[in-house]
């Protein structure tokens, strides 16, 4: 199978997941906002923050590290694995026993039990990062997302069941331990580890350097995504944190989407080709001019209508999180920048130049979101938000630019024009029709839902007739497929 056909087939079936756990999760939000009040998001938010940091040293980064290392052996798998548990059964200890001090730090006595128990998710996330890195270097990208898409729909329906027969908090712990569960056993079962005696330290060893790379990177993705909710939890409320838990998290679900399914397939077929640094740079500048033309347009789409979609997703009683989500809505497009440069710089295995990008990135985010946080409430810290990200992208074309010696044209401009064209039109459209209906002063979540569908429906046909005018990146892509199937 060439390379491109392993593409094909990996972007159909990381869209499909995609699809699926968009749709899952768009309901699971909608109804869950609901049923539970603000300070149960803010409390699960403050645990789950430091669960997810256990999370990140217990698997190691040896899932990146398997699929980077060009000569992968069993010994290696299983010295992964054995890390992992180690680590995990280690970390989840240390959270048990001191879940006291913490809840006795953010002054919230229900974070105790809390903590003791989603720390569990520790351990069960330490064993699926070695399966889950194999399926993704094997490129069974069909098996992976069918593991994903079925543990999401459980774990997020009994969660809503839960929610409903009034567990509170607690709907939203076992909700998450379940989706654990469900997806380590159900990558376990489909990369088929093969079990080996002995401990291999040797392999561990060779392993490590790379995976505390990733280890740094994720550490800093942790603080961008929930240091931030432990550093405004001692300045909101929880009531007012879980406000902006929400906001946050709608604010990165396109860009969180789009780039899992380009980094998931492209980091794979990065390192198969991370000898050939022309070859490596097209791919790079190709994914980036997609990622553009779709989310420049869906960014302007989603500020004008940011109202609706609070109204959908939260309902009336969250209108607060409007203007803090369209200001974070701004950067929609360069959140997503990023992943690019992480997935191309990983597979050249150049992996502690994209941490100081990174650390420099999150130093400027915690300063900024905290103080405008603190100054100025939910709205300065969304502003605070969309300056580090701003920022972030500044350091990144730079990084770029560096390692490919490219000039800024290649860089920034060329996978920018297909998208701000796109965007023009889409403006055009939105003003007049909101003109002529008289829609300003008014909210109505039906005229968003039968302009999207009638959008929708256009942009439909013309990517079937006329794919060209969605500019060079998305026709060449479209082209392609077409072409090859």
């Amino acid at each position: 199978m060439t390379l491109f056909e392993k593409l094909k087939s990996s972007g159909i079936w990381q869209t499909i997941e995609v699809v699926v756990t968009v749709i899952a999760q768009f309901l699971y939000f909608a109804v869950m906002a609901r049923i539970l009040s603000k300070p149960d998001f803010g409390l699960m938010a403050i645990a789950n923050s430091f669960v997810v940091l256990g999370t990140i040293f217990a698997q190691s980064g040896m899932g990146a590290a398997l699929i980077q290392r060009k000569n992968m052996t069993n010994k290696h798998i299983n010295a992964a694995l054995q890390g992992g548990i180690i680590f995990g059964a280690v970390l989840f200890t240390f959270f048990f026993f001191t879940s006291s001090l913490i809840a006795n730090f953010f002054e919230q006595q229900e974070l105790k039990n809390l903590i003791r128990v989603i720390a569990i998710n520790i351990f069960v996330s330490s064993l699926s990062s070695v399966s889950m890195g194999i399926l993704n270097k094997e490129f069974k990208f069909k098996e992976k997302s069918l593991v994903t898409a079925l543990s999401i729909i459980i774990a997020y329906s009994v969660g809503i069941y839960l929610g409903l027969k009034g567990f509170g908090v607690w709907s939203l712990v076992y909700a998450t331990l379940l989706l654990s569960i469900i997806q380590t056993a159900g990558y376990f079962y489909f990369a088929r580890i093969k079990l080996i005696k002995g401990f291999y330290l040797k392999e561990w060893k060779e392993l490590i350097p790379f995976g505390f790379g990733i280890v740094l990177l994720k550490i800093s993705g942790y603080i961008e995504s929930n240091g931030i909710n432990l550093t405004l939890g001692k300045i909101f409320n929880p009531g007012l944190l879980g406000v902006f838990e929400r906001t946050y998290q709608i604010k990165t679900l396109p860009s969180l989407y789009l780039g899992n399914i380009l980094d998931t397939i492209m980091f794979p077929a990065m390192s198969e080709i991370q000898d050939e640094n022309e070859k490596l740079f097209k791919i790079y500048q190709f994914s980036l001019g997609v990622v553009n033309t779709i989310l420049m347009p869906v960014s302007l789409y989603l500020i004008f209508f940011s109202k609706e979609i609070v109204l959908i997703l939260l309902g009336a009683n969250w209108t607060e999180a409007v203007i803090p989500l369209q200001v974070m809505f701004v950067v929609l497009t360069f959140s997503s920048s990023g992943r690019m440069a992480d997935s191309v710089i990983r597979a050249k295995g150049l992996i502690y130049k994209n941490v100081i990008r990174k650390y420099l990135y999150v130093i400027v985010l915690i300063i900024s979101t905290t103080y405008g946080g603190y100054k100025f409430g939910l709205i300065g810290a969304a502003v605070g938000v969309t300056i580090s990200y701003l920022i972030n992208y500044t350091i990144m074309l730079i990084l770029v630019r560096n390692i490919f010696k490219k000039s800024v044209i290649e860089i920034f401009l060329s996978p920018l024009i297909a998208g701000l064209k796109l965007t023009i039109i889409l403006l055009i459209i939105l003003v007049t029709t909101t003109t002529i209906l008289d829609f300003w002063k008014t909210i109505s979540i039906a005229y968003f839902l039968i302009l999207t569908f009638l959008i929708g429906a256009i942009v439909l046909v013309l990517l079937w007739k006329r794919p060209s005018f969605f500019g060079e990146y998305l026709n060449s892509l479209l082209s392609r497929l077409k072409y090859r199937s």
